[in-house]
Parts: C-alpha cells; structure tokens; sequence
C-alpha cells in the first residue's frame, strides 16, 4: 500500500525499494528471524522514515531555505564517491536513486533537513553538572575491563583418540610442574604452542574460547589451571597478571559525556517536532497508482 502525507504521496514501490536497503540493518537487529519477518520489520521501518522524510520535507519547503548549488554539486560529487564511482551510479543499482535528478532532489533534501534539523534542536548546552551527575549514575560505562596475562601449554588433538592421548600428556606435565618442573622448560620441549615461551599476551573477556576463559579468569596471579578442553586439544594455563578494572577520571570524560548528552538531547526535541507535525498532517494508507 502506498502511503499519502497530506498531500504527497509515497509510492509502494519506493518504500519497498527503501526497505530493500535497510533488509541487511534490520537482519542484524533480528538475529535468527526468518527472513519473511525481516522484511516486514524492514517495511514498517522504511514506511515509518519515509513519513517522517515526507514531512520534514514538505516543513523545510514552508520555510524556503535556500541551498548553494556549489555545495549541491559538491554534496553530489561526494555522494557519488563514497558510493562506488561514476561507473557504480551510471549502472543505477541504488534502490532510490536511480539518475542525477534523483541524487540532485536527495542532496538538496539533506541540506533541507539538516537546516530544520538545526532550527528545531537550538537548546541550552549541557552543563558541567548534567555531565557529572551522568557519571556519578552510570560509572559501569567508565569502568575498563578485566585484563589477564597468560601463557599455556597446549597438546593438540583433532580426534577422538588423540585428545584422550593429549589428556594423558597434559595429566603427566601438570603434575611435572606441581612437583617443581619450571613452566616455561615444558613450554619449550612439550607444547604444541611453543612461540613466545608459550606468552599468549594480554587479553579481556571474549577474546579466548569460552572453556579457556572460564578457566583463565577464575586463576590468581602464578596460578596453574586444571587440565583444559577446547576445539583445539588440552592446555595447561599460567596466569601471570590480571588487571583489575579502574574508573576513567571524570576530567577524562567530561567532553565526551557532555557531547552525548548535548545529542540526546537534541534527539529528544527533534522527536516531540516529528510527533506534533505527525498529529497536524493527514497520513493515510491508499491504493497506489
């Protein structure tokens, strides 16, 4: 069904061809959705923004702003660049911006909206405070991660029988090394992962595969791991670090708090302009033709 916004009106296939460009974006939002869904999420999503384009565009022509053609040419240039080249445009694969006069109405139509966007989000700055009591409430967000440093020995093994074998072989060097064999001297003779004296870096959470990471974060500093299965065969694993989180200085953040905010806020404004242009307009679902 197209779509009719006062008095213009959105052609079916433009929101489908909308849609067909937010398919992959709504894919990821909808992890192991079918694909019928997907694509009905990405054309109420399309519809939604089209509506919202329609009267934003249709407000930002009241209020006759006028657009430099030297920065529509040099918008089109950079779209057009930034978009695969001349060549990729000629072949008119975009699913709404087929020719120069498309692009020509799309560029003028973001300076349109970046101009009302600007109007319609003039608001007080954030303050110091706002940034601080932002912090104070979310510290989580200013918070590093757990960091270990470790290295292993690693027996290898694909098959059944060879991680049964490597089980045995990893048993054997744990007990070597409990009765004061050094770590590293089995590194060198007995691991599959010799290089770097076996040294497996620095690393947080997500990093490793999650039978090593479970182990590896439930060790102390010069703690040896039990006996460890992964896809790759049996490891034995030494922490020698671990970091503990710290909180980022406010005088670190401060910027970067009152920058997000200063946006939310304007977000917030821009969407109560959308919603009382939405309860003036005529938004109808009509028979396209």
């Amino acid at each position: 069904m197209a779509v009719k916004v006062n008095e213009h009106l959105i052609p079916d296939w433009a929101i489908e061809r909308q849609a067909q460009s937010l398919f992959e974006q709504v894919s990821k939002s909808m992890p192991g959705k079918p694909r019928e869904v997907i694509q009905l999420a990405a054309l109420d999503l399309a519809r939604d923004r089209m509506i919202d384009q329609s009267l934003m565009g249709q407000e930002s022509q009241k209020r006759a702003y006028e657009i430099d053609s030297e920065q529509v040419i040099l918008g089109m240039k950079q779209w057009i660049s930034k978009n695969g080249g001349k060549k990729a445009f000629a072949k008119g694969k975009h699913p709404v911006i087929k020719t120069q006069e498309d692009l020509k109405k799309e560029i003028i139509s973001q300076f349109q909206f970046n101009r009302l966007l600007e109007e319609e989000t003039t608001c007080e700055p954030v303050s110091e405070d706002e940034a601080k009591k932002y912090y104070d409430a979310r510290p989580d967000l200013f918070e590093s991660e757990i960091l270990l440093t470790a290295s292993h020995i690693l027996k290898m093994a694909k098959t059944e029988d060879e991680f049964a074998e490597a089980e045995k072989k990893i048993i054997a060097l744990r007990t070597q090394i409990t009765e004061g064999e050094d770590f590293v001297k089995l590194v060198k003779e007995e691991s599959d992962d010799s290089q770097n004296d076996g040294h497996l870096g620095t690393f947080g959470k997500g990093r490793m595969v999650v039978p090593f990471e479970k182990a590896a974060f439930s060790l102390k500093p010069d703690e040896l791991s039990e006996p460890v299965k992964t896809q790759f065969g049996w490891h034995l694993i030494k922490l020698l670090e671990r970091k503990e989180p710290e909180v980022t200085p406010f005088s670190g953040v401060k910027e970067k708090i009152i920058e997000y905010l200063g946006e939310r806020k304007k977000d917030s404004i821009f969407e109560k302009f959308l919603d009382q242009l939405k309860e003036k307009a005529e938004i109808v679902e009509v028979a396209d033709f």
